[in-house]
């Protein structure tokens, strides 16, 4: 995601905020914008006065009618309400009460501590020398294979997995009806996203003719399942943006039986749809740090993360396939500096295949390659 620093009008808003905590227990000597959250303005605070567990830092949040981490020419074009501001409220409020799931790691979401909902301003706990683990794959991991880092890896995917899996549960209990009933106000971030991902699928057809007009049939055949999808009124509670830079961890060295926190973050997206949207989104994440880093670490984390998601059927793991494809291509190819031009091709026909293979559930080719993890453990 964009930095919100990147942003024309950042400074302006880093004023306004500052302004705002200095009459609240809130109030700020310091405050540096962050990289992270695509609708909102993102900024690391240092507090005048600790909080009662002496920390000093906290992290802030700031939403307008625009989307933060486009440039200048798209957000004029791509307006949002702040309701997603106040949707990614009621998940921090609600989430409070979801048990922390027994895992390798202790993963969990970060407190709120403060929302004024006249300025769509948040107060958040802030993770101390914490980096995405993005970040930390392209700090820590190399292209050198070294094994001895795949427990770690393993136990870092189980523990995003066990998380997903308990949240994904726990918003469909009947206690969690209100949080439902308060995402139906982010229906307007359901079509950005099936905009984002499956139009923008189609029309890459025309951009890259070469590697993907072959597939073009299949293309169509997904956006309308996915625009079905919506619907069909059978839709989840999901976190709507779960990748590798909405997950932060301390940024050290993992040691031999050491295992990081870890947190989740950036709730903005939160909304109704369907569960393999998430997971496809990690994945395709987590593999892009192979596909272009030639980071093995990645394809590790992803099989701990299938293991710690637990049991899917067939169908559901096919559905995680084709939102994997469909992120290498819309997304994997738009991601700067991150390959050649030669890797980017090759990651929009690997994720092409990806598609067209799961569309025709091609279980044999999918057990023979990099995602065998999908399909393990089932005849």
């Amino acid at each position: 995601m964009a930095a919100s620093k990147s942003h024309p009008k950042s400074q302006q808003v880093a004023e306004q905020v500052q302004e705002e905590l200095n009459g609240t227990p809130y109030k700020l000597t310091s405050l540096e914008p962050l990289s992270g959250g695509l609708a909102n303005f993102l900024f690391r605070g240092r507090l005048t006065n600790p909080l009662p567990d002496s920390s000093h830092d906290v992290a802030i949040k700031h939403g307008e009618s625009f989307i933060a981490g486009m440039p200048e020419s798209d957000w004029l074009q791509l307006d949002v309400t702040n309701t997603h501001q106040q949707v990614e409220e009621e998940c921090l409020k609600a989430i409070q009460s979801m048990p922390i799931p027994e895992a390798p790691c202790v993963t969990r979401t970060p407190k709120l501590y403060y929302y004024n909902s006249d300025t769509n301003t948040q107060v958040q706990e802030y993770l101390p020398d914490a980096i995405s683990l993005k970040d930390y794959a392209l700090k820590h991991f190399s292209a050198t294979r070294d094994v001895s880092r795949k427990p770690a890896c393993l136990d870092i995917g189980k523990s995003l997995g066990i998380w997903l899996r308990s949240f994904h549960h726990w918003a469909n209990q009947s206690e969690q009806s209100g949080l439902r009933g308060a995402l139906k106000l982010n229906a307007n971030l359901q079509e950005l996203r099936h905009m984002t991902n499956y139009q923008t699928l189609v029309s890459d057809v025309d951009t890259c003719p070469e590697i993907l007009s072959d597939a073009k049939e299949v293309f169509e055949k997904v956006e309308r399942m996915a625009a079905e999808e919506l619907g069909s009124g059978k839709l989840e509670v999901i976190h709507g943006d779960f990748w590798t830079g909405n997950t932060l961890l301390a940024d050290q060295p993992l040691e031999d039986g050491q295992r990081p926190n870890i947190f989740i973050v950036d709730w903005e997206m939160c909304q109704l749809n369907v569960h393999p949207l998430d997971l496809g989104q990690m994945m395709a994440e987590l593999y892009e740090l192979f596909l272009f880093k030639g980071i093995e670490e990645g394809k590790w984390i992803i099989e701990g993360f299938v293991s710690g998601y637990g049991n899917i059927d067939d169908k559901f793991a096919y559905r995680i396939a084709i939102q994997l494809g469909t992120h290498l291509i819309v997304w994997g190819s738009r991601a700067q500096g991150w390959g050649t031009e030669e890797q980017v091709a090759e990651v929009m026909a690997k994720g092409k295949e990806i598609i067209v293979k799961a569309w025709h559930e091609d279980r044999t080719w999918f057990e023979a390659g990099d995602l065998a993890c999908l399909f393990s453990g089932r005849s």
